[in-house]
Formats: structure tokens, C-alpha cells, sequence
């Protein structure tokens, strides 16, 4: 029978106090569907999505009214809006709080958990004695190739 931790893998992470510049260049180095933002203690504080990302980076105004959004060099302003900021800074107001799994939880169960938080990846962690231990995590392509099978 297939675990959590079966399918559980590396998964790059980012602190609430790394450069969120640096953090923004992680997900789109690795192309990951989402950034996995550890606590000072190595804990999952949170989960951003990539299109969340774009949210916090590209002014509601702009969001709202395109056309001068494409006039002039504004894409300096959203990179701008990183710089010399830790990640905490451009978190969500409302943040999304990671969904986590322990190793023993069952596939569908780690998708269960996944379309009802509607994010992409799930964290899969061991406790033990109030201390939490990141084993890895399983995004939505892991799990779809698990029920569904490969390419």
C-alpha cells in the first residue's frame, strides 16, 4: 500500500526571513507551482501559489485597468516591490496556511486535503515531541501520476 511518504520529494523551501526577491527567483528557477515558506524553526508557515505571487506583485490598479499597465516600464515597479524585502513582507493578508500530511496518510487522502485547500502541493511532516520535521512533499502531478499512471 502507498504512503505519504512513498510519495513525498525534496521540495525547495524558503524562510520567512529569506529575500523575497531571491524566493520569487526560486520559484522560477525550479518552476514550482508554489513556494513552501518555512518558520524560523523549520516549521510550513505557509503556501504560495504562484499566481498568488502575482497578485501581491502587480498593483490593484493595474490589475483593474490593463491598458496603462502596458504603457511606459512599469515592470521595474514590480520588481521593485521585492527587492531588499524578506518573504514575510509579501505574504498574503489572508495567508494560506500549508496543507500538511503525516507519512502514514493515504494517497487519497493527501488529495482529499489538496483540492479542499485548492493548492497545489501538500507538505508531508513527522512530529515528534513537539517538534515538526519536514519529510518532503507531494505536488498535484505527483499524485495525478500516482492515480493515473506516467507519460
Amino acid at each position: 500500500m502507498t504512503l505519504a511518504r512513498d510519495l513525498a520529494r525534496p521540495y525547495p523551501t524558503v524562510r520567512v526571513d529569506d529575500d523575497a526577491q531571491e524566493a520569487a527567483r526560486l520559484l522560477v528557477r525550479e518552476r514550482l507551482p508554489a513556494l513552501l515558506v518555512l518558520d524560523q524553526v523549520e516549521c510550513p508557515y505557509a503556501m504560495v501559489p504562484a499566481a498568488e505571487l502575482l497578485t501581491a506583485l502587480v498593483p490593484e490598479c493595474d490589475r483593474q485597468d490593463l491598458l496603462p499597465a502596458m504603457i511606459g516600464d512599469r515592470f521595474d515597479d514590480v520588481r521593485g516591490a521585492l527587492s531588499g524585502r524578506p518573504v514575510a513582507d509579501w505574504l498574503p493578508r489572508r495567508r494560506v496556511t500549508p496543507g500538511l500530511v503525516g507519512p502514514e496518510e493515504s494517497p487519497l487522502e493527501v488529495a482529499a486535503l489538496m483540492t479542499r485547500k485548492d493548492c497545489p502541493v501538500v507538505a508531508v511532516i513527522e512530529r515528534d515531541d513537539g517538534t515538526v520535521t519536514l519529510l518532503g512533499a507531494i505536488t498535484a502531478d505527483v499524485l495525478l501520476e500516482h492515480f493515473i499512471g506516467g507519460p
